[in-house]
């Protein structure tokens, strides 16, 4: 994939990087949220010397993304509330996108993002895995039993049946680490402000890359 001029420079000096025929696919609710919250991680992708492919619903920011540097890719990841009939549905459907893609690295964005891009990653044989809880802060202050049964649950899917050795967490705000149990001493864990989300991702591409 050839990247615009905006990119060319970054794509040139990585060129030479062991990641550089690396591909990692930025798994997003939708165009909308990626484009407004999100292109430091192209950004960080192409310092890095990956290739980027956002795959997300697409609406109507579509160039505004492949301006950046990243191929962008249809996929509707579900809005609603998380249905495990409709998750595996998804996740099926997005195993063989990676696949098609020859994925090696996937960076899911929100909830629903690491539940189905977790299954899928896992149906691909993808164990580079990076999750981005970024909506977690209602549930992890919840102190009712329902609350607590809801988390243990969570951490037990996301930490446990959807993780590997090469997984990472990378989340923007304590609440949302607390809510999976992470330890910000723990080396798995990268706990920052969005300030400091490029640079973090950026570490955590190339640490993966070259694993």
């Amino acid at each position: 994939m050839e990247h615009p001029a905006s990119a060319s420079s970054t794509a040139s000096s990585s060129a030479s990087s062991p990641a550089a025929s690396r591909r990692l696919v930025l798994l997003s609710p939708d165009d909308a949220t990626f484009a407004a919250r999100f292109p430091v991680l192209i950004e960080a992708a192409l310092a890095a010397g990956l290739r980027p492919t956002v795959v997300t619903r697409v609406v109507d920011h579509r160039a505004a993304i492949e301006a950046l540097g990243a191929r962008v890719v249809p996929f509707a990841l579900g809005v609603s509330r998380l249905n495990p009939m409709a998750a595996g549905y998804e996740a099926g459907q997005l195993a063989g996108i990676l696949r098609a893609l020859e994925t090696d690295l996937i960076h899911c964005l929100g909830l629903r993002a690491i539940v189905v891009g977790g299954s899928a990653a896992a149906m691909a044989g993808l164990g580079a895995r990076i999750y981005q809880p970024d909506d977690l802060a209602a549930l992890g202050a919840r102190t009712d039993a329902a609350g607590r049964l809801s988390r243990l649950a969570l951490r037990g899917v996301v930490r446990g049946a959807l993780a590997t050795r090469s997984t990472r967490f990378l989340c923007e705000t304590a609440a949302d680490a607390a809510a999976l149990g992470l330890d910000p001493a723990e080396t798995g864990l990268a706990l920052v402000g969005p300030d400091g989300l490029g640079a973090a991702a950026r570490t955590l591409y190339e640490d993966l890359a070259r694993a």
